[in-house]
């Protein structure tokens, strides 16, 4: 049977800025933050959260859609973000788009989060050459004319979602774009025209150790990528998998197990 209850839903709030996440798994475990893919949302998960109580993980699973805010940089997306994070040192897990969005927490938090995994990640701006030609298309746009961009990605939300391999999985990814979209395609444009500009910090600044969790067929945001990113953090290593951009729902159990690893001895004290 599966594990997710529909009403999990909460919002940690900041003086300034609500968050919407799912709090499940274990409640005292290890606190691991997840962070979806551009048009996706929370629900773009494995849909079983049981998964995450046997793994001892608190999954924290952040929504970055709903109502569109305009942002100068990633680094803002993370500051306003972390100050709304309740956990005091945690993992963080980024697919795609969310990739970029954990390296932030990482880089502007090092003294809170303890690892990184990255699944099928989006690249630093240089990299942007190296996507899917109607992702760099929509990044353009976004980048110049927001509003016709979120049009346009409206649409795209309307289609079916990849298959996942397996009918629950599926399920929960189309979900979790109907979800993306129930207020819009505007906070997508926006995220995708920051995403265009400086992130507001260096790959160097990521203490933490990153995975790289790559399928060997992922058209979307292709190995080479993963291999850019293990040459430029500083402590990256690069698990290249059968599959796709899709990787993330097949191989769940196992990326919530690597966030969730201890620390070796040398690294389990937090940075000053």
């Amino acid at each position: 049977m599966l594990g997710r209850r529909p009403s999990s839903a909460r919002d940690a709030r900041d003086p300034d800025r609500p968050v919407t996440l799912d709090d499940v798994g274990d409640p005292a475990g290890t606190p691991v933050v997840y962070l979806h893919g551009g048009g996706d949302s929370r629900l773009s998960r494995h849909p079983d959260d049981a998964i995450a109580a046997a793994q001892g993980v608190r999954l924290l699973a952040v929504d970055r859609c709903g109502p569109a805010v305009r942002r100068s940089s990633l680094r803002v997306w993370a500051e306003d973000v972390l100050r709304a994070l309740e956990p005091e040192r945690f993992a963080v897990i980024g697919w795609s788009a969310g990739g970029p969005h954990a390296l932030a927490l990482a880089a502007v938090a090092p003294e809170r989060v303890t690892r990184v995994v990255l699944v099928g990640s989006m690249p630093p701006v240089a990299g942007n050459r190296l996507l899917a030609r109607d992702v760099q298309r929509a990044m353009r746009t976004a980048r110049i004319a927001p509003r016709v961009a979120a049009r346009a990605l409206e649409a795209w939300g309307k289609r079916p979602p990849p298959p996942t391999g397996d009918p629950a999985t599926d399920a929960a990814y189309a979900a979790g774009r109907r979800e993306s979209f129930r207020h819009g395609g505007l906070w997508l444009a926006r995220e995708l025209a920051y995403l265009t500009r400086p992130w507001g910090f260096e790959l160097e600044d990521v203490r933490a150790p990153v995975t790289l969790w790559w399928g060997e067929d992922d058209t979307v945001c292709v190995p080479s990528i993963g291999r850019d990113y293990e040459r430029s953090l500083p402590s990256a290593t690069l698990r290249l998998e059968p599959g796709t951009h899709q990787i993330l729902f097949s191989r769940w159990r196992d990326i919530l197990a690597d966030a969730a690893r201890p620390l070796p001895p040398e690294l389990s004290s937090a940075p000053s």
